[in-house]
C-alpha cells in the first residue's frame, strides 16, 4: 500500500475512525528532512489522498483518491511533534477503484492486509465489515481464476456459515486460498463459475459440505439449492453430508 499526500508520499503508521462519521484519524510520519515539504503542502487550499495498493497479480490500482479537509487549524505544538504529524479530517470521496463512496471498512482491511494482519471471518459478526472484506478479496483476486492442484480436497464444515457472507467467504477461501473470492452473492457466483470452468479442470476438484442442514437454515433451501447447482455446473464433484450431489 502506498499513500500520497498530493505528490508527496508518507509514511502511514495509524488509522482509527469514528463509528457515527466518515472521519479518519491519520498519524502521517515523515522523515525529519522532508517535514516541511509536507508542511507546505498542509497549507495548500485543496489537499489530495491518494491510496494506491496492489493486488495478487501484483498490478497497482488506485484505491481511493479524495479530497482530505483538515478539520483545525495546525499549532506550533503540531509543527514541532518529532514522531509525525496528527490530522483530524474527512476524507470526500472523488475517485474510488469499487466506483462507489468512501468505505472505511475497506480502507482498515487492505491496510491491516499490507501490515501483515490477516482478517478473520468466523469472528466477525458485523454484517457491513464482511461486505468490504469480500469486496477486497475481489479486488484483490481480479482477473486471477486459476486454482493449485494442490487444493483439490475443499471441505465445508456448515456450522461455521451463520449467513450468505459467512458462505461466500468460506467459498473463496476454499477455492483460492486465504483471501480469496468466489462471488458474494448469486450473480457474482455464477460469473466466477463461468471463468473457473475456463481456466481449470474441475473434475480434478472435490468439495465436501458437512452438516449442510446448518448452511441450508442459513441461507434458506432455494439459496442454498441454487448456489449448489451453479457450482455443479463448473463440473465439480459435490458431497453433501458425504453423498455424492448429481444433477
Amino acid at each position: 500500500m502506498e499513500i500520497f499526500l498530493n505528490n508527496i508520499k508518507i509514511d502511514y503508521l495509524d488509522l482509527t475512525r469514528d463509528e457515527k462519521i466518515v472521519n479518519d484519524k491519520l498519524l502521517l510520519k515523515v522523515k525529519p528532512e522532508a517535514k516541511s515539504i509536507i508542511l507546505d503542502e498542509l497549507e495548500k487550499p485543496e489537499i489530495k489522498l491518494t491510496v494506491k495498493i496492489y493486488n495478487k497479480a501484483g498490478k497497482i490500482g488506485m484505491l481511493y483518491k479524495t479530497r482530505f479537509i483538515i478539520d483545525y487549524v495546525l499549532t506550533e505544538e503540531d509543527y514541532n511533534e518529532p514522531d509525525g504529524i496528527v490530522l483530524y479530517g474527512t476524507m470526500i470521496n472523488k475517485m474510488s477503484i469499487t466506483g462507489s463512496g468512501y468505505d472505511k471498512y475497506l480502507m482498515k482491511i487492505f491496510y491491516d492486509w499490507f501490515n501483515h494482519s490477516e482478517f478473520n471471518w468466523r469472528k466477525a459478526e458485523n454484517s457491513e465489515l464482511k461486505n468490504s472484506y469480500l469486496q477486497a478479496c475481489f479486488i484483490w483476486n481480479n482477473g486471477l481464476y486459476t486454482m493449485s492442484k494442490e487444493n483439490n480436497i475443499m471441505k465445508m464444515e456448515g456450522d461455521l456459515v451463520k449467513d450468505n457472507k459467512d458462505f461466500f467467504c468460506y467459498l473463496g477461501e476454499l477455492f483460492f486460498g486465504k483471501k480469496g473470492f468466489m462471488g458474494s452473492g448469486l450473480d457474482s457466483l455464477h460469473d466466477h463459475t463461468i471463468d473457473v470452468s475456463k481456466n481449470n479442470n474441475m473434475k480434478d476438484f472435490h468439495l465436501y459440505i458437512n452438516s449442510a442442514q446448518a448452511i441450508e437454515d442459513a441461507l434458506g433451501v432455494n439459496y442454498f439449492a441454487t448456489s449448489l447447482e451453479l457450482l455443479k455446473r463448473t463440473g465439480l464433484n459435490i458431497y453433501i453430508d458425504h453423498l455424492v450431489f448429481q444433477d
